[in-house]
């Protein structure tokens, strides 16, 4: 894929193009958000890049399947990575993840539901590797509540470090990243804008508890 391409050739030298675009203070920002949650168990990570965020949850979550479309991306995160035992980076397919049902007590994924062509296609996917009760959590940039001129200044720095804005993305609201989870049958869901310059859509939900009654048509189905 076209866009795939893009950023893969950013992969040795992501997290520098990154603070220079967003802003290290926005970034650490959201960092801070996510050092704040716990106890996330098995986790898989969609659209790891670099693995900027995926050491957010090398304390808090027992085992970390970091994966991303983009080889080069891989592999910068491996070495990243390399020598802690629980922490696997591989390549996947956010829109046909190669993992059974029900296998992940949490999936995140940053900055990726605003630059792929069908986000909820992700987060059905997401659902479904969750084990019931499972928790999602998505971070994507977002406009919303960012001023005219710190909007002026973010498109200035992205052009210039990335070039064109892809036609496949999407403008990440509060409103819209709940619709999507919601489409994807999950629940319990909140969204919080986090940043000060430049802004991000923090996504929480659940995936749904299994019913007694579906536990017994599965066992019957079987």
């Amino acid at each position: 894929m076209a866009d795939e391409n893009k950023w893969e050739q950013f992969a040795s030298s992501f997290e520098e193009k990154n603070n220079y675009v967003v802003g290290i203070k926005d970034i650490q920002r959201v960092k801070v958000a996510l050092l704040s949650v716990t106890n996330l168990g098995k986790m898989l990570e969609l659209g790891c890049g670099n693995g900027t965020y995926t050491s957010c949850f090398v304390d808090s979550a027992s085992h970390i399947t970091a994966t991303d479309l983009s080889e080069d991306m891989v592999a910068v995160t491996k070495e990243r990575f390399d020598g802690i035992e629980h922490v696997t980076v591989e390549s996947a397919d956010c829109f046909a993840l190669p993992y059974e049902d029900n296998s992940f007590d949490t999936v995140f994924m940053a900055n990726l539901l605003h630059v792929i062509p069908e986000p909820e296609r992700a987060l059905a996917e997401a659902n479904r590797v969750l084990k019931p009760e499972g928790k999602l959590m998505a971070m994507s940039f977002t406009l919303d509540g960012m001023s005219f001129f710190n909007k002026l200044g973010l498109k200035y720095r992205f052009v210039k470090t990335y070039g064109a804005k892809s036609g496949s993305s999407t403008m990440m609201t509060p409103q819209l990243a709940s619709s999507l989870a919601s489409t994807a049958k999950f629940e319990n869901i909140t969204t919080q804008v986090l940043g000060k310059s430049v802004k991000a859509v923090y996504l929480s939900a659940t995936k749904r508890k299994v019913t007694e009654n579906q536990t017994i048509e599965a066992a019957v189905a079987v």
